[in-house]
């Protein structure tokens, strides 16, 4: 799995050279030059902060897991790569790999500088993680 930007997405290079199947996009827009049609999109636009709808948060998480379940490599993308990805994608790690929200937040502080989730984010990400039970797939995911 990798966490990035709306940037990241609109380059069919970075895309390609990943082998990234499956993009779970989390803006309200696509990237300018839109989607490459080689990959799937999976559209859960989510608002940064505390206005952001929960039962959005938990679309993204379940589509994000679903993909992961599937064998996909996914790139989930926000605006910057800062909040609402890595806040959907630490989620869906709790979820597929058994482990505590805190871990994954930390790792992904280690692979993405960047990372910086708005506390209502981490706040609903907590709570989402302790709602679904772990799925334990043994499938490794790294937050890149």
């Amino acid at each position: 799995m990798f966490v990035g930007t709306i940037e990241d997405a609109d380059r069919g290079a970075f895309l390609e050279n990943h082998g990234i199947e499956t993009v779970v996009s989390l803006t309200h827009s696509p990237p300018d030059t839109g989607f490459p049609e080689t990959v799937s999109v999976r559209q859960v636009p989510l608002t940064d902060g505390p206005q952001n709808d929960r039962s959005q948060f938990e679309t993204a998480v379940d589509t994000l897991v679903s993909a992961l379940e599937s064998g996909e490599t996914v790139l989930v993308h926000c605006s910057r790569g800062a909040s609402r990805s890595p806040s959907v994608a630490a989620t869906a790690l709790v979820i597929v790999q058994d482990t505590s929200i805190e871990q994954v937040f930390e790792q992904a502080a280690d692979h993405r500088k960047a990372c910086d989730p708005h506390e209502a984010l981490v706040r609903q990400a907590v709570a989402a993680g302790r709602q679904w039970p772990s799925t334990r797939s043994g499938r490794n995911c790294w937050l890149n």
